[in-house]
């Protein structure tokens, strides 16, 4: 099924619409939810359910032009899974990053530790550095940091694309890998 017919039944409110929409992109949703934090397994159920009402709810806001309906799904799925996680750490059910020590960045490359994160991110300039920590450790919407910030979505959109080659290019330097 294309991406634009499962977009029309969700956006017409029918359920079939959220059949395909797992059909198609279910394992790829929870590959990102598991991805994003410590999830068991009867949480990345209950963030699935989570992710596919949001999903119901902002069909109608999805702009074909700032992004595929795929990437789309990815973000929504990435934003749900934060939430999830953050309203989970109030209730002391997520282990705190501090706690688990080192993070593989990806199997075969170098460790990468939260403080070399933070480390690389304190290499880019001011705001670059605030805008990536609140867009990917805080989890911030890029029209939450273009308020927070005094910058027009569009800059945020632009730094930010700007911000990953940086990375990429300091990443490399360093000696870890990046996908």
């Amino acid at each position: 099924m294309r991406d634009e017919e499962i977009l029309a039944m969700i956006t017409a409110r029918k359920q079939q619409g959220l059949i395909d929409l797992l059909d198609k992109y279910g394992g790829l949703m929870k590959h990102v939810v598991k991805n994003t934090g410590n999830f068991i397994e009867e949480d990345i159920a209950e963030c699935m359910s989570d992710i596919l009402y949001t999903v119901w709810k902002r069909a109608n806001k999805y702009d074909k032009v700032k992004a595929s309906f795929k990437t789309w799904v990815i973000i929504v799925t990435r934003g749900c899974a934060v939430d999830f996680l953050r309203k989970n750490v109030k209730h002391g059910n997520v282990v705190s990053l501090e706690d688990i020590g080192e993070v593989s960045a990806t199997d075969g490359f170098t460790r990468l530790t939260e403080n070399s994160v933070i480390s690389l991110l304190q290499q880019l300039m001011p705001p670059d550095n605030e805008i990536f920590y609140r867009r990917f450790v805080l989890g911030d919407s890029v029209n939450e940091i273009a308020k927070i910030s005094g910058l027009t979505e569009e800059n945020v959109y632009k730094r930010l694309s700007r911000g990953k080659e940086k990375l990429k290019s300091l990443m490399s330097r360093e000696g870890y890998g990046y996908v």
